[in-house]
């Protein structure tokens, strides 16, 4: 998944159309929106948290996107990615949903 995936995926899951109105909902700047839209930048852990909240998911493997996002060692960059691709096939229950350490 890419940031502009997870922009997408927002947007759906709080009934929004554009990426403007993510914006004004948010409160983010529009450069940051846009830079997320082309996958230029990637947005913050503080922000994957309130993303992962919205799509009732667990933060922490939106912050092992963010990982990989921010990685440039394509070695590196090919383990994170197996490993996302690990827990995202892994079955969990609805307990591991949101649960913080």
């Amino acid at each position: 998944m890419q940031p502009s995936e997870l922009l997408d995926l927002v947007k759906a899951a709080s009934g929004l159309t554009s990426d403007y109105q993510v914006m004004k909902k948010f409160g983010f700047s529009q450069t940051g929106v846009s830079h997320w839209r082309i996958n230029r930048s990637y947005p913050k852990n503080s922000v994957l948290i309130q993303f992962a909240e919205i799509l009732h998911m667990n933060a922490g493997l939106l912050m092992m996107y963010s990982l990989e996002w921010r990685e440039k060692d394509e070695a590196a960059k090919a383990q994170i990615s197996q490993l996302i691709n690990a827990i995202h096939h892994a079955k969990f229950d609805d307990s591991f949903i949101g649960e913080s350490v």
